[in-house]
């Protein structure tokens, strides 16, 4: 058998280059925003306080130009015309300013944090590789290194592939966000109002409003962002697939960060969660504008690829990460088993203390979690996402019945 390269945080080895995996490289997807944010090395953190104070900016300053920020006194009370938007039941007309136009200011706060949801996410996959390997958290034979090199430097160029039609993909969907707008013109809202309230919007390009502009700007951005993800998460469950047999993620026992060597594997999968919420929010507040835009039929099928897309790389890179630490903790405890069944047939006093060191060694690898977050994490992302879930469930059902 050949040996199982692997480096353990704390060695004082120097470490052989060529024993190295390339790491991914994600801002090839995108080098019009995400790769320049990457270039200007720009903090997660930072970036969240940028984008946070430049859609409040610019969502309140233009909806106060034209006096559509506040609703009047016209205007129904909060909770009762919020209940009939999530209902979608007949309600009050009437002018649709900023703050009451509520799925506008959901997909605002939803696209502003997925911007840097995947920002994040890709980051972190820029070097998940080198930091699961410093941390002794990856093993594979010299084959295996061989054929996951590979695997990453074909996966890397088709990244880039995908990066020369990043134009074409933010053209797109700024196309398809100006057709949803224009074409609701007799159709915005009309639960509340036959006829619709686009001429009372605060969004509305026809007649023009500053708003729209805003609003284009930010769903070309959402849509786009989901591009992005996508095309990262979908590349990557193929490329975890095929190299399923090259190498395994396993968990360091002596668990020197607090999560077995998994800080960097906790992050993806924990922004993953959070995208997971975010693009179901986005779903819902998305079809008030997709279905009375383009027909029920579509906007079916819209939200299906929108929301399926996260939930199936959430799923596929939780349960391959849960299948190859399950593994790895089934051939530890078969190399501890072997260990004390040598041990006990030698009686002797080395043997015995082999034997009290292999019972701790099966006690840490016992505590080894399954999943880089705990589960309490995943069960409030899964509660988490029970409230959109109901509201698409809700929307569906008024599609197709009177």
């Amino acid at each position: 058998m050949s040996k199982l390269a692997s480096i353990s945080v704390g060695d004082d080895a120097p470490v052989d280059v060529s024993d190295q995996v390339p790491d991914l490289k994600p801002f090839e997807v995108d080098p019009i925003i995400l790769g320049r944010l990457h270039k200007w090395n720009l903090r997660p953190s930072v970036l969240a306080v940028c984008v946070g104070a430049l859609f409040i900016v610019l969502v309140t300053w233009t909806a106060s130009i034209t006096s559509m920020f506040l609703p009047g006194k016209s205007n129904p009370a909060l909770w009762p015309d919020l209940v009939d938007f999530v209902l979608r039941r007949s309600g009050a007309g009437g002018q649709v300013p900023l703050l009451r136009d509520y799925p506008s200011l959901v997909l605002g706060v939803t696209i502003g944090v997925s911007i840097c949801l995947v920002y994040s996410l890709y980051r972190n996959a820029a070097v998940l590789h080198s930091a699961m390997k410093s941390a002794g958290c990856i093993k594979y034979s010299e084959a295996g290194r061989v054929a996951l090199t590979a695997a990453v430097d074909e996966m890397n160029s088709k990244l880039r592939k995908w990066g020369k039609y990043s134009w074409l993909a933010l053209a797109l969907a700024f196309g398809f966000t100006l057709a949803v707008n224009l074409l609701l013109k007799k159709t915005l809202f009309n639960f509340l109002e036959p006829g619709g309230l686009y001429d009372d919007w605060w969004a509305s390009l026809h007649p023009f409003r500053v708003g729209g502009l805003v609003w284009l700007l930010i769903g070309t951005l959402g849509i786009y962002m989901v591009y992005a993800e996508a095309v990262l998460g979908l590349t990557y469950v193929r490329f975890l697939r095929k190299c399923k047999g090259d190498y395994q993620f396993k968990a360091n026992m002596i668990n020197s960060d607090g999560l077995y060597g998994w800080s960097k594997l906790r992050q993806i999968i924990s922004n993953m969660e959070a995208g997971v919420v975010c693009t179901l929010l986005s779903a819902w507040a998305m079809s008030f504008f997709v279905q009375p835009s383009l027909g029920s039929p579509v906007t079916v099928v819209v939200l299906f690829i929108f929301a399926g897309v996260v939930l199936y790389v959430f799923i596929q890179v939780t349960l391959n990460f849960r299948r190859q630490v399950r593994t790895d903790r089934n051939d530890q405890r078969a190399d501890i088993g072997r260990m004390l069944q040598e041990a006990a047939k030698e009686g002797s006093v080395p043997s015995s203390l082999r034997m009290l060191v292999a019972y701790h060694q099966l006690e840490l690898v016992s505590q080894i979690p399954t999943t880089p977050i705990r589960q309490r994490w995943l069960v409030a992302g899964a509660l988490s996402i029970l409230g959109p879930l109901s509201a698409i469930v809700v929307q569906l059902v008024k599609y197709f019945t009177p």
